[in-house]
């Protein structure tokens, strides 16, 4: 299951958000939604109006440009690990999926389960794919590429 990240920088020296308080809705930004977001606008809004910003741990260990560096900084997102055993767990329902993305899945479930409205940033065409089959009603923001 997910467990909140007792982190005040990630690996690359960024702030990474702290907190304790009660989640009611989360977004949930995908590595892919980090690489072709073209404005933060839109995540930034949705910030709020009340959804906490989060992602895991594989995607911050993914993102290696500048650009998308500095967004994870910007949109100062909170980073949730998930443990292994849930990652192997959806990876098994879904075995197209990589740890990265199978995370993404395992954290959209934990929140679920626990109540909380979840929307997820992505293009990745598989994962939206798994996320629909797992959580019903779940909100999928996907980012155009020109």
């Amino acid at each position: 299951m997910a467990r909140e990240g007792k982190v005040s920088e990630d690996k690359k020296g960024g702030d990474v958000r702290e907190t304790k308080d009660k989640i009611t809705k989360a977004l949930i930004i995908d590595s892919s939604g980090l690489f072709h977001i073209r404005n933060a606008y839109a995540i930034t809004e949705m910030a709020s109006m009340g959804y906490r910003l989060v992602t895991t741990s594989l995607v911050v260990n993914e993102v290696k440009d500048t650009r998308s560096q500095a967004l994870l900084g910007i949109l100062n997102m909170e980073v949730i690990d998930i443990d292994a055993d849930h990652i192997k767990q959806v990876k098994l329902e879904n075995s197209g999926l990589s740890d990265t993305d199978a995370s993404i899945v395992a954290l959209a479930l934990d929140l679920a389960s626990q109540g909380i409205e979840v929307a997820v940033v992505t293009d990745d065409v598989g994962l939206i794919k798994a996320l629909r089959r797992r959580i019903r009603g779940i909100r999928i923001i996907t980012v155009n590429v020109k």
